[in-house]
């Protein structure tokens, strides 16, 4: 397998710039819609708070207005019994669930406290708490305030008689009721049952003897005649406010205190104890403050300020310091401001998931990813094509030289082979041709032999011979490819050469004799080189001639026929330094060359034949 090739750096900038470019993107979209995500949850938080606020306030004036009912009814008649209240509270209670107590508590003075006993129940008697919050009699004091008339009356027999006065957070309620001529509220625990733990919302409406509200703070002390009290439990109010409303992960913190007045009474709640118990100091009222938890569907009594934990928890992430008010609605209860805060429990942020903001960054980077990915598997593709390209290229390179040195090498092998055989002959033993042989009309046979040189033998090395002889042979080689004639063998000190073969060629015994006396000359040459006296005989037949190459090894290209015989006698039995041709010879080139006849000779095996000597050309 393949080596990844490196690449230049500057290739991965495309996917370097798109991968950037797709992240920061990505990155861009992410925060957009995870802040869309927090937007889109900070207003359903906000209509829901709304909604909330809204219910509670409606809920509480609706329940309210049961009691400010009852007291118009109070004030319309000097006197009521028993059966009256009780069938006029009875709507009320009926469509209120979180009303449990309409009572008439009516002004009686200590020195009325024996007769007023006596005319009612003859076991009613006025009560109060002990510290044990056990029902006992009611001790002296200038004035007493007993629950009379209570419905419902059957849930409710231990009101009955029981002097609102001697509580001290009721006695302010009612003290400053009293002063005011106002309905107030107050927060209260235990009240209904002694060991409960539930917070009751507690509301007192004054009720004076000429029915309207005297002028001033003397006259209505002097004037009161009783109070309306109506007691609601807490956990129903807002049970009944949010039924079919989605509070899940929220707490809700409602004080009949403005916000205004909290913080002016901050000084006095440092004296608090902590959250949920009810601790204000006697002679204080206690307002209605009050902590809902949507988990356990609970009541809590709270502090009149707000808690800072409380603020810090508020749902909506939009909720700038130091007021920290984004969860705080302002309801319009009885004519007066409430605050209500809003707040989160831990869960809130389980069931809050920024799916669709995550989901953004991944698909983001997953179209970034996609086109990265292509671009690098592109770019590593594009090495492997540049590294595949090199190797091939190599491969080519090598294939060209090993070409160009099996050409070389062919061209090697062809000029050995040249060098034994004839250009055709090559061309035809490449052929496969198996029999190479032919026959020539006319062609002019030449033997050339160095005279003496056995003799030169005997007195050199063996190695200096064949430099000699190389040396002689190599000139006759060059001479024979001037003249364009086929060199045929050498045989010893013997040099033979044809022309007129395998190319036929007019001119053939033009050819020999021209290349014999430049022989001549050239063995001069050489003479003079070596300083030895060369001298060789030649001679020349013309006549026809079987040619060709016979054998599987070794073979050469040769001449077959009487006139190479003929050729041969005429070296053998010429002259030294002479060119010896014969009669046939003669004939072709009397014309252009000189000669001097030699006369009959006897040759071996040819009887006496008439032979010329070639001196030169004319």
């Amino acid at each position: 397998m393949l080596k990844k090739l490196p690449l230049p750096w500057s290739r991965y900038t495309p996917a370097g710039l798109t991968l950037t470019l797709g992240i920061g993107l990505s990155a861009l979209a992410f925060v957009l819609v995870w802040n869309w995500e927090n937007g889109r949850w900070d207003y359903q938080t906000n209509r829901s708070i709304d909604d909330i606020s809204i219910a509670l306030e409606r809920q509480i004036n609706s329940d309210l207005d049961a009691v400010l009912a009852l007291s118009d009814y109070m004030k319309a008649f000097r006197t009521v019994d028993r059966s009256s209240f009780a069938r006029f509270v009875g709507r009320p209670l009926s469509v209120h669930p979180s009303l449990q107590i309409l009572a008439w508590v009516p002004r009686v003075p200590n020195r009325d406290r024996a007769n007023y006993e006596a005319q009612n129940n003859p076991n009613f008697q006025i009560t109060e708490l002990s510290p044990q919050r056990k029902r006992i009699q009611a001790g002296q004091r200038s004035e007493y305030f007993p629950a009379l008339y209570v419905e419902p009356a059957t849930n409710n027999k231990t009101i009955v008689g029981f002097d609102f006065a001697s509580h001290p957070e009721i006695r302010a309620a009612l003290s400053r009721g009293r002063d005011t001529g106002e309905m107030i509220v107050t927060g209260q625990i235990g009240l209904i049952e002694n060991n409960s733990s539930e917070v009751d919302l507690l509301a007192i409406v004054p009720i004076y003897t000429n029915s309207a509200k005297p002028t001033t703070i003397k006259s209505r002390r002097e004037l009161l005649q009783g109070f309306v009290v109506g007691v609601f439990r807490g956990k129903d109010i807002f049970q009944t406010s949010l039924k079919g409303r989605n509070t899940d992960y929220l707490n809700i913190y409602l004080s009949s205190e403005a916000p205004g007045k909290q913080e002016a009474s901050v000084l006095s709640a440092r004296t608090s104890p902590p959250i949920f118990r009810d601790t204000t100091a006697k002679g204080q009222i206690n307002q209605f403050s009050v902590l809902f938890k949507s988990a356990s569907q609970q009541v809590f009594l709270a502090p009149a300020d707000v808690p800072q934990e409380v603020k810090l928890s508020c749902p909506i992430l939009q909720n700038p310091a130091p007021d920290y008010t984004a969860c705080r609605r302002l309801p319009k209860i009885n004519d007066r401001e409430w605050s209500l805060y809003v707040s989160a429990t831990a869960e809130i942020r389980k069931s809050r998931k920024h799916w669709r903001s995550w989901g953004t960054l991944t698909m983001g980077m997953l179209w970034t990813l996609i086109p990265v990915t292509y671009m690098l598997t592109a770019l590593s593709r594009t090495a492997q094509i540049e590294k595949l390209a090199q190797e091939r290229a190599r491969q080519a390179s090598q294939l060209q030289d090993a070409y160009q040195q099996l050409e070389a090498e062919q061209a090697k092998s062809d000029q050995l082979l040249l060098n034994v055989l004839p250009a055709a002959i090559v061309q035809r033993l490449k052929r496969n041709e198996k029999n190479i042989a032919e026959s020539f009309g006319e062609v002019t046979v030449m033997f050339a032999d160095i005279v003496g040189f056995t003799e030169l033998s005997s007195r050199i090395s063996a190695t200096a011979v064949v430099e000699v002889l190389n040396d002689i042979f190599s000139a006759f080689d060059h001479l024979a490819d001037r003249h364009g004639l086929e060199k045929i063998k050498t045989i010893g000190d013997a040099y033979m050469v044809v022309g007129g073969l395998p190319t036929p060629r007019s001119d053939h015994a033009e050819a020999i004799a021209a290349m014999a006396i430049d022989m001549l000359q050239e063995i001069r040459r050489l003479s003079l080189d070596y300083s030895e006296p060369f001298s060789i005989r030649i001679g020349i037949h013309t006549g026809p001639v079987v040619a060709g190459v016979i054998g599987l090894k070794k073979f050469i290209y040769d001449l077959w026929g009487d006139t190479v015989n003929i050729a041969s006698r005429m070296e053998s039995h010429g002259i030294t330094g002479c060119i010896q041709v014969t009669t046939e010879t003669y004939e072709i080139l009397k014309d252009k060359y000189t000669f001097q006849k030699r006369g009959a000779i006897q040759i071996k095996g040819k009887g006496y034949m008439i032979t010329y000597l070639l001196t030169g050309p004319k």
